[in-house]
């Protein structure tokens, strides 16, 4: 620390741009070791020394900061005005606001092997992005974790049949709400916090949306009611479909509604009734599923009510601040100008969500009219089981990547980073997917009635393609850093294509097994592309080959367990199943290069942190 110290000193008489920062805080984490100009210079914290004792230039004071609101004076002149040291780099796991500081060395973000600061450094990131990820989670579960807990609930309610055709009209209130939505779910943000800046022009933004989504729902909706009979031949080839085709209808009418409201307590950042509205969202649907399904026997229609009946409570709650606030300031009026602007970037989003549509649900309708409705509400059960990943991992995550994949591009190690985190990411989604797939199991056979246990085997191929979602996120770096994000269009359109040729072809012969596989194969080629095409575009050096050779063992270790445990004492089964998943734990964390060091490293880092 002396020889840091006496090579890294270096006094500065005249004062700079870069001074002035220390008016707004008293220490920053250095991130980087090869500053050589005062105004590239960030410094790091230090262990506390009285002042006085530090060496001194003639006429320079020893001074004392008792606190970051108020700084000192000296000889008349503000702190920020006067000469100070030019201190080293110093690395070392801190946070100054809500920057992440981590240091990017020659020695520590080498090409060629690691060294012990990768902890001390990159750890500082991990912690942030679980964080971020956790938080997220709270509000991203809401919705998701209600599918959860009403699969086994409804499986046991309604028929099989009845479950496959509430199944098919889930699909469709998704098709359809992505077309009269307008892309305005993605225009909104971009519209109210980054086009717009006054209140007047906000609110603009907020009428247009409400006037919107009224104008595209509502006409599809009675279109939609008329045609009831018509849309329920066409999607079920019988009529019997008729009503739970109109309350459909209504569905979309009232989700769409729920945009603005939605949108705007997040743009607005009102984090307390947005947590609010959605687990009252979440209360609401649960109890009008017991008492409408459970108890007054309503079948589809109850459990399509229910759904409705979550969205009216998030409308009925939003709408009259809405509605206030707009007609007090004379805002409550539909924009030409804010119209054309959002429909413009809005509208184009339209096609990559219905491709994403077709590669995620349209294996359901295919079902219900190449095999049966019955085979299609096992596949249901079984994608949801399998799904799980999803919801618990692939959602927050997602909506704490991007920011921080954004500030990672800044670094002159962002490449390192982004292969640290496809490494250790994609090492947590293949031991969570061994998990699930085992656990899923278990839940079928204890909650769901036992004409759907023949669903178990596709668990673990639609666990697998979920995977391939999580890692997809990450190859998409360079698509989403060199703003080609129309790439984002063409790969889903193209893995959405192979899944309904497959799906053409394997679901006449292997009913709910073969949309399975088709889904799998089309995350596979949806991956596959995104990480060719990205490398090209944005070169990273994935570990593709050591993330294969993680695959094919999880793979083999579930296969071989599973068959060790057929027909075994269910204690003995669990025993192997326990076992497989610790060895491939174990295997995972040493191919990924972390050491018991390491591991003790980790844990006081985040004792510290929390």
């Amino acid at each position: 620390m002396s020889d840091m110290c006496e090579d890294g000193l270096e006094m500065t008489g005249e004062p700079t741009p870069a001074l002035e920062k220390t008016r707004r805080y008293a220490d920053t984490l250095a991130t980087s070791a090869d500053a050589t100009g005062l105004d590239e210079t960030v410094t790091a914290e230090l262990p506390v020394v009285d002042n006085a004792q530090l060496p001194t230039q003639k006429g320079v004071q020893a001074i004392s900061i008792s606190s970051r609101l108020s700084l000192p004076f000296i000889d008349g002149s503000s702190i920020a005005d006067q000469p100070t040291w030019e201190l080293p780099v110093i690395p070392g796991p801190r946070r100054s606001g809500n920057h992440v500081g981590l240091p990017a060395t020659q020695d520590n973000a080498t090409e060629n092997g690691q060294t012990s600061s990768d902890t001390q450094g990159y750890l500082p990131l991990a912690f942030d992005m679980i964080k971020s990820s956790g938080i997220y989670a709270v509000g991203a579960l809401a919705s998701p974790l209600v599918s959860l807990i009403l699969t086994p609930f409804l499986a046991h309610h309604l028929s099989r049949t009845e479950y496959g055709g509430l199944a098919v009209l889930y699909t469709v209130i998704d098709l359809v709400t992505v077309i009269t939505q307008l892309g305005l779910s993605a225009s909104f943000f971009r519209a109210y916090n980054s086009d717009y800046e006054s209140q007047h022009d906000r609110l603009g933004v907020l009428a247009t949306s409400i006037i919107l989504l009224s104008l595209a729902s509502i006409p599809i909706a009675v279109a939609m009611m008329l045609a009831a009979p018509w849309l329920s031949e066409f999607l079920f080839n019988s009529t019997a479909f008729s009503e739970p085709v109109r309350l459909t209808a209504l569905v979309i009418v009232l989700e769409n509604l729920t945009l603005p409201g939605i949108s705007w307590l997040r743009a607005e950042k009102r984090a307390i009734l947005y947590s609010a509205l959605s687990i009252a969202n979440l209360l609401l649907v649960l109890g009008t599923n017991i008492v409408l399904v459970g108890a007054l026997q309503m079948g589809a229609n109850g459990a399509l009510i229910a759904k409705g009946a979550g969205f009216a409570i998030m409308i009925a709650c939003t709408y009259p601040l809405m509605l206030l606030l707009l007609v007090r300031r004379r805002s409550l009026h539909l924009r030409s100008d804010i119209m054309r602007s959002m429909l413009l970037f809005g509208v184009p989003t339209i096609f990559g969500d219905m491709a994403a549509w077709v590669l995620q649900l349209s294996d359901r309708y295919l079902l219900s009219h190449l095999a049966s409705l019955a085979q299609t509400a096992s596949y249901s059960v079984a994608y949801t089981l399998g799904g799980v990943l999803s919801p618990v991992l692939l959602a927050p995550w997602g909506l704490a990547w991007v920011p921080i994949m954004y500030a990672v591009a800044k670094r002159a190690d962002a490449a390192r980073i982004y292969r640290l985190v496809f490494r250790w990411w994609s090492s947590v989604l293949l031991l969570a997917t061994f998990a699930l797939s085992l656990l899923s199991t278990v839940v079928l056979a204890t909650l769901f009635p036992p004409t759907y246990f023949s669903a178990a085997p596709v668990i673990p191929v639609i666990a697998l393609s979920t995977l391939f979602i999580g890692v997809y996120y990450i190859f998409m770096i360079g698509v989403n850093l060199r703003r080609k994000t129309i790439l984002e269009f063409v790969f889903m359109a193209i893995a959405a294509s192979v899944n309904v040729l497959l799906n053409l072809f394997f679901i006449p012969r292997f009913g709910a097994m073969g949309a399975a596989v088709s889904t799998l194969i089309a995350y596979t080629v949806l991956a596959s592309i995104s990480c060719i095409v990205n490398e090209k575009i944005y070169p990273i050096g994935f570990e593709i080959s050591p993330f294969i050779l993680r695959l094919l063992v999880g793979v083999a270790l579930y296969v071989g367990s599973s068959l060790l445990a057929h027909n075994q004492q269910p204690l003995i089964s669990w025993g192997i199943y326990i076992a497989a998943l610790i060895l491939y734990g174990v295997f995972l964390m040493v191919l990924g290069g972390l050491s018991v060091k390491r591991l003790k490293k980790a844990f006081w880092y985040v004792r510290a942190a929390l």
